[in-house]
């Protein structure tokens, strides 16, 4: 055999990983495996480009393709990890309420950031203080009289089946935003 064919057998099974892997990375529900998965294809990518005599490609793929991606997928991510709770600037949430919820997201990871604003009797009405969010990409929920109400209604599946719900002593209750339209 030449080198030529030894060359491509020994790529050969990293190229079959390339689409693999993007069809792994397009269909990922998780963001973290998105990670990973865009990780190891900028990787294969870089050492397909090195085995083929381009080394300034593949440094330029591991560089961007790899690190740079793998960063910005990192700091997205982790801005995910908060959730905003809207509430009305007339009647803040009492101190024990907001120790109980604290521990109520500190179970799930996320950081919870308070949102005072003037809302009004009307419910559907204060829906619109969800797009116009500070922090729009966050989760958001609203705290109306002793109802959180959740943006996802993933979140609120979480927060029931954490241990902190269960032990809950107060007069709250969740439900999803979709219930108040």
């Amino acid at each position: 055999m030449n080198q030529v064919s030894i060359s491509t057998a020994l790529i050969f099974p990293f190229e079959l990983l390339l689409p693999l892997l993007g069809i792994l990375l397009i269909g990922s529900q998780s963001p973290i495996n998105s990670l990973i998965y865009r990780s190891f294809l900028g990787s294969i990518s870089a050492l397909i480009f090195a085995l083929l005599g381009a080394p300034d490609v593949a440094l330029t793929e591991v560089m961007v393709g790899t690190l740079l991606s793998s960063l910005l997928y990192i700091v997205t991510i982790r801005s995910c990890y908060s959730i905003v709770l809207i509430y009305d600037k007339k009647t803040p949430p009492p101190e024990p309420l907001k120790v109980k919820l604290k521990s109520i997201f500190d179970e799930l990871h996320l950081n919870i950031i308070y949102q005072a604003e003037d809302l009004s009797t009307n419910e559907k009405s204060n829906l619109e203080f969800l797009s116009s969010s500070k922090y729009s990409g966050s989760p958001h929920a609203i705290l109306l009289d002793s109802i959180v109400y959740f943006e996802a209604e993933s979140l609120l599946y979480d927060v029931q089946n954490i241990d902190s719900f269960t032990d809950m002593n107060f007069n709250l209750s969740f439900s999803t935003i979709s219930s108040l339209t």
